[in-house]
């Protein structure tokens, strides 16, 4: 399966279940893949709901980024990495990062490391594809 969204409730969901879940995972099977237009696909699974998962990370995107992480494109724009497919571009355009990238500001303050393992953004996408059991 892999992760299209995940869902964050502060209070618990009242769903009628107990433990009451704060934390949703709306996931699909390998090789499904997600149809933008479609109002409802995947399974919701609540990792505290009270109902044992054992759950194996095959494939991290951006494995080289930290959420929070501040990073330039290639064309000088700013970006903030926040998540796998999240990308929030500080002059508040569209698009996504031009590559290579350079870190600007580590969010996790950890220091400096290196921000592209010399991958492109196509590259991760078809990463992920493959990981997930799709057409690359």
């Amino acid at each position: 399966m892999h992760v299209i969204e995940v869902q964050e409730s502060d209070p618990p969901m009242v769903t009628g279940w107990l433990p009451r879940t704060s934390l949703e995972l709306l996931v699909l099977r390998a090789g499904e893949a997600q149809d933008p237009r479609a109002e409802f696909q995947g399974t919701g699974i609540q990792p505290h709901g009270g109902i044992p998962y054992r759950i194996e990370l095959v494939f991290r995107p951006f494995a080289f980024l930290e959420l929070g992480d501040d990073v330039a494109g290639a064309d000088g724009r700013a970006w903030r990495f926040d998540g796998p497919w999240a990308w929030t571009a500080y002059d508040g355009g569209a698009g996504l990062p031009v590559w290579p990238l350079t870190l600007i500001e580590n969010g996790n303050g950890n220091g400096s490391r290196p921000v592209n393992d010399g991958s492109t953004h196509d590259d991760e996408m078809n990463r992920w594809r493959r990981a997930a059991g799709l057409p690359a």
